[in-house]
């Protein structure tokens, strides 16, 4: 006889929750301390054996990454829990309930929201303070004033890209008839923008923008939602994941590049300071770039030494945690309501696990905000300090976050030495502590009014004279090991090397397909780094590789062309793209570079090179050990 009996419920009191809890978020942090530890070991010791050059602000940086560290593991563990689930679940009743058209719909605003909720985009809105807006108009109004429209941008570019992976899950094509047109589209764009004076500094954005759309949050949810799809799709022969990350890279590229040219004629070209501040632009050009509160030409301020008082850094503090707790809210809740509606009122379906979803998007909110703020605490700084001190390996570089103000200063204190030349120059001694310190005096840093002498300390070159190749040669090769190393800290890197394993049943080992797409990480951000030093046109280095890749393609399976493609879409998350755009930036502004981005897309484009050749050696090496097979039974 069956028995009825009433399911207990199992009461398990704090203390117990507490025994269970901790180990396992102990175990979850360690996983994300593994995970960053090196690389920030890396930049800072690099700082200090090899710069020679004291970290400032330590204690709030190692703060900022501690941030980082526990933020990431409440996000993931968030994302696992709640908006994954959700979007496997979508994806599942999507095509048994909804016609194509409305799962098209669903999927653009899919891919719009998972977009504007990526912790990395926020990454962007923290770079234009560094782009002076009469060098760039347009890169300075993309990233400040018109931020909206650069988000915007970019998250209807990965919707449209959504759009086209499902299709593509749906029916089963080869990703190759939507990247070929698309490719060449890109290319052709970029050889355009190149020709313009304001686009050609849009154009490292417009492909970083590509890298930075596919992170923790677009790349499990929209793979989760094409899962579920090609699950039930009934002529998917494919039963493949790979792909939609690839298109998810690339549309947004397109989308911002759309964006440049709409606004490109409304606002001024680039053009000397002098010009600027002297009636440069018009009023309108004035309000457009520099925002309502600019109704009259901009005037050139004058920086004067102004010490922050306590309630003025308490004041500071509060509005930057507001602020990142705003940022997550609005990152994660609307997109999760969308995700709930649709279910619930469309699908009509119950959500599945509803405690550990709301959890798990409890989670995500907390985690992003921890998150957002040791972005800009921790790795976002880091990365600043050695991008900008990088040049003093080959060049005498100002050290402009060591600059002191000294008070009441006489100018009977200057003396006059002679140079090896000859030539006379002014200098006074500073003292520090118990010593004493020869300071050269330009009358220029000297505020008559104010009685404040202005000193910005020179450091290097370290490893020679002016411009030598040392000097370079150790920039080139700290950015290849940087490349290396934060790649072989994403943890989605590792998962897509298992996935690989199992998909090609060990002919692609994942050792393998790691240290395939590290080695292309370092080689682009290699090749990145010495478009800035060099100040190569981005164009010149994306043209000539992209065609080499569409020439490859040709030559590999179908299986390793979705591999590579989707490789380079997995290398850019939360560690790396933070990381690698703050040093781009800061090491930009220290040459007087204009535009500090691109890196990131040279990053991204040199995996996929890298892991086709390999693929194209796997599989030559496979047929060979199938021929000497055959050879020996006969």
């Amino acid at each position: 006889m069956a028995r009825n009996e009433k399911e207990e419920s199992i009461q398990i009191g704090f203390r117990e929750t507490i025994t269970l809890v901790v180990p396992y978020f102990q175990k979850k942090i360690w996983g994300q301390i593994k995970a960053v530890v090196w690389i920030v070991l890396y930049l800072a010791l690099f700082q200090l054996f090899i710069l020679r050059i004291p970290i400032k602000e330590a204690g709030l940086i190692a703060l900022g990454i501690s941030a980082v560290v526990l933020g990431l593991t409440f996000f993931l563990e968030g994302l696992f829990l709640g908006l994954m689930p959700l979007g496997e679940a979508l994806g599942l009743r999507l095509p048994q309930k909804l016609g194509i058209f409305s799962i098209m719909l669903f999927s653009v605003f899919m891919g719009v929201g998972a977009t504007l909720a990526e912790p990395a985009i926020s990454i962007l809105r923290a770079c234009g303070s560094k782009v002076l807006p009469w060098e760039a108009p347009l890169l300075y109004f993309l990233l400040n004033e018109g931020s909206l429209y650069l988000y915007l941008s970019i998250a209807i570019g990965v919707g449209i890209s959504v759009v086209f992976g499902m299709l593509r899950f749906l029916f089963g094509f080869s990703l190759m008839r939507i990247l070929v047109p698309t490719i060449f589209i890109l290319l052709g764009v970029s050889i355009y923008a190149y020709f313009d004076e304001n686009l050609k500094f849009i154009s490292g954005l417009a492909w970083d923008s590509g890298a930075v759309t596919t992170g923790p949050v677009t790349v499990p949810l929209v793979v989760a939602l094409g899962i579920g799809i090609s699950k039930v799709a009934e002529k998917n022969e494919q039963s493949s994941a790979y792909g939609v990350v690839t298109l998810a890279s690339l549309f947004p590229v397109l989308s911002v590049f759309l964006v440049g040219m709409y606004f490109s004629n409304q606002l001024p070209k680039p053009m000397p300071e002098e010009t600027f501040f002297k009636q440069g632009i018009t009023l309108a050009q004035a309000k457009l770039l520099l925002g309502d509160s600019h109704w009259t030409s901009p005037i050139k301020k004058v920086s004067l030494p102004k010490t922050t008082s306590a309630p003025e850094l308490y004041q500071k503090a509060k509005e930057i945690i507001f602020g990142a707790v705003q940022l997550a809210i609005r990152a994660i809740l609307p997109l999760s309501i969308f995700l709930f509606l649709f279910l619930a009122f469309i699908l009509r379906e119950k959500i599945p696990y509803p405690e550990e979803v709301f959890l798990g998007i409890g989670f995500s909110i907390i985690g992003l905000t921890i998150f957002n703020f040791g972005i800009i605490f921790g790795l976002n700084k880091l990365g600043d300090q050695v991008g900008g001190k990088l040049p003093s390996t080959f060049r005498s570089i100002e050290l402009v976050d060591s600059t002191k103000f000294i008070p009441n200063f006489n100018p009977k204190s200057v003396l006059k030495a002679v140079n090896e030349e000859g030539k006379e120059e002014k200098f006074f001694y500073l003292k520090e502590r118990k010593s004493y310190t020869g300071i050269p005096f330009h009358e220029e840093n000297w505020n008559r009014t104010n009685k404040v002498y202005e000193y910005v300390p020179i450091h290097g070159p370290i490893f020679g004279k002016e411009d030598n190749l040392l000097g370079y040669l150790v920039v080139l090769v700290f950015a290849f090991f940087l490349g290396y190393s934060a790649t072989l800290a994403e943890p989605a890197l590792s998962a897509l090397g298992k996935t690989v394993e199992e998909t090609t049943v060990g002919t692609f080992r994942k050792s393998l397909l790691i240290q395939s797409v590290a080695v292309g990480v370092g080689l682009g951000t290699l090749l990145g780094m010495l478009k800035i030093l060099l100040e190569i046109p981005l164009v010149w280095i994306l043209v000539p590789v992209y065609l080499s890749l569409l020439v490859l393609n040709t030559f590999s399976k179908s299986e390793f062309i979705d591999i590579a493609w989707d490789s380079a879409g997995v290398t850019t998350g939360p560690i790396t793209v933070p990381l690698i755009i703050a040093m781009g930036l800061g090491i930009g502004n220290q040459m007087g570079t204009v535009d500090g981005f691109g890196i990131l897309a040279a990053a991204s484009a040199f995996p996929i090179l890298s892991v086709l050749l390999m693929g194209m050696m796997v599989e030559k090496s496979h047929k060979l050990s199938l021929r000497d097979s055959e050879l020996k039974e006969k």
